[in-house]
């Protein structure tokens, strides 16, 4: 798997955790938008990075151990 592959998969992955999150908790993400405040709007951003950067961070090690 190229890496544009597997960042589009990580991506999707995030995507599909943070929608499942709001579904979870009622949350419907175009309301969202218009209550947060700047400060929960970067929370959210950072949350975000990070799960990207776990996921990858998975993949990497799921990749090393398939490549054994």
């Amino acid at each position: 798997m190229s890496d544009v592959s597997k960042q589009q998969v990580s991506e999707k992955v995030v995507d599909l955790m943070v929608d499942s999150i709001f579904r979870k908790n009622g949350i419907k993400p175009d309301e969202l938008k218009k209550n947060l405040s700047d400060e929960q709007k970067q929370m959210l951003k950072e949350m975000v990075e990070d799960l990207k950067e776990q996921v990858d961070q998975f993949n990497k090690r799921n990749t090393e151990l398939t490549d054994e």
